[in-house]
């Protein structure tokens, strides 16, 4: 079962629950506010909870766009359409009996209007109309945005006599004015868009699940006229790397080395400390490598696609270590970090060093355990699990999370009882705070 978080407001959600019959295997999760910019302080919970994010409005979503976008959460928002707007005008004209002209509308682009009165071979009277179609624009900040312009142009236009009723397209300008006593509408909400909108996220949902799944296919090449002479020290490095991000060594001391893992683990990787480990295996062997990863639906299509990814890579510079990647639709990309012998710190990098520095901590255990985190999507660990992981004693781990825990960037979950005798092992949660 599938779970969606609605983000809106109550009289949204008691709009649309009465949809919910034609979702059976669907549970939908109300996460209530009453002004778009709270839905900032919802999002964290409501993607820790859920599948999918369903935003009331693209007001509530542009506010949490950026969050969207850097933790790749699955959102979305009902939209506006023509129909809709069509659908409310004609309610109005037919129970309210109010002309267009007396009508204030706000909307999220006066063009929807434009063009539904020109469709419908009407006149346009002068019109009291006001949007917010900056939003869209990604180089506007959303902080523009003030709901009390759009209560107050109704309110305004109304008290002058000018109107006689405001139809709106935003749930807390409708409450604001039923308070204020204002004649106000809100645009019907149509069924059909709800049950389109929620059947694109499923659909969107399962495509990045099936995405994820692809098996991955890492094929390892020492340069040529290179060996690697401590052949057991390598399989055992292998080991340990694979076994960091739950994947699998093919048994084999010859060339190339197949490493087994899917698609979603691969792309958890973060790119700093694969660099990061790439050198330090040619400074150990003492040799450059051949990298290539392969992405299919099948391991016959993974395997085909990391031999065509590691033919590339001859042909690129034979000084340093060379990662090229074929995806699903056989699309080459690389080489990858071909420009990035050496990793200049992003400014969000440059935030982990001063959090490193502040705890007392090397940036690069920091990173191992933030990457940690992000693979075990956030669900509780253990310190015994952290040190497996970062290759570290239990008594190094337990350190390193006590002073997270001190700076507030981790948090006590629970406590995880052995099966045999032996004391509880206590569990620990990532706060907002670790997200650097």
């Amino acid at each position: 079962m599938q779970r969606v978080a609605v983000l809106g407001s109550l009289f949204f959600w008691n709009n649309i629950k009465q949809h919910f019959s034609a979702f059976p295997h669907v549970q939908f999760i109300h996460f209530p506010y009453t002004v778009p910019e709270q839905s900032v302080e919802l999002i964290d919970e409501a993607a820790a909870q859920t599948d999918i994010l369903l935003f009331a409005g693209s007001i509530s979503y542009h506010y949490c766009i950026d969050k969207i976008k850097a933790k790749k959460i699955q959102a979305t928002y009902i939209s506006f359409d023509e129909l809709t707007l069509s659908l409310s005008l004609l309610s109005i004209q037919h129970n309210q009996k109010v002309e267009l002209s007396k009508l204030s509308i706000d909307l999220p682009k006066k063009d929807i209007l434009n063009q539904v009165l020109i469709e419908s071979d009407i006149q346009p009277p002068k019109l009291h109309v006001i949007d917010y179609a900056w939003v869209y624009d990604q180089n506007e900040k959303i902080n523009h945005f003030q709901i009390d312009d759009y209560i107050m142009f109704h309110k305004e236009l109304y008290k002058a006599g000018k109107t006689e009723l405001a139809l709106t397209s935003l749930h807390a300008v409708y409450e604001a004015l039923k308070q204020a006593r204002v004649p106000a509408s809100y645009m019907v909400e149509r069924k059909q868009t709800f049950i389109s909108t929620v059947n694109r996220a499923l659909n969107a949902y399962k495509n990045t699940l099936l995405i994820s799944s692809q098996i991955a296919v890492v094929s390892i090449r020492s340069r040529e006229n290179s060996t690697i002479s401590n052949k057991q020290l390598w399989m055992e490095n292998l080991e340990k790397v694979s076994k960091m991000f739950h994947a699998r060594v093919a048994q084999s001391l010859q060339e190339p080395y197949l490493i087994f893992s899917t698609r979603g683990v691969i792309e958890t990787i973060d790119r700093v400390y694969l660099t990061s480990l790439m050198r330090q295996f040619e400074a150990q062997f003492e040799t450059t490598f051949h990298i290539g990863i392969g992405f299919g639906y099948s391991l016959h299509e993974a395997e085909k696609h990391s031999s065509q990814a590691l033919f590339f890579t001859t042909k690129f510079d034979e000084h340093s270590t060379v990662l090229c990647l074929v995806d699903e639709e056989s699309r080459l990309h690389g080489p990858l970090f071909e420009n990035n012998k050496k990793i200049a710190l992003s400014n969000n990098n440059q935030q982990i060093l001063k959090v490193a520095e502040k705890l007392k901590m090397s940036a690069k255990n920091l990173n191992l355990i933030r990457q940690f985190i992000k693979l075990n999507k956030n669900r509780p660990f253990s310190a015994t699990e952290l040190a497996t992981y970062i290759n570290l004693s239990r008594r190094s781990a337990e350190r390193m999370i006590n002073r997270l825990v001190e700076r507030n960037y981790l948090e006590l979950s629970g406590e995880e009882h052995p099966y045999h005798q032996g004391r509880p092992r206590k569990l620990y949660k990532a706060t907002n705070l670790l997200e650097i």
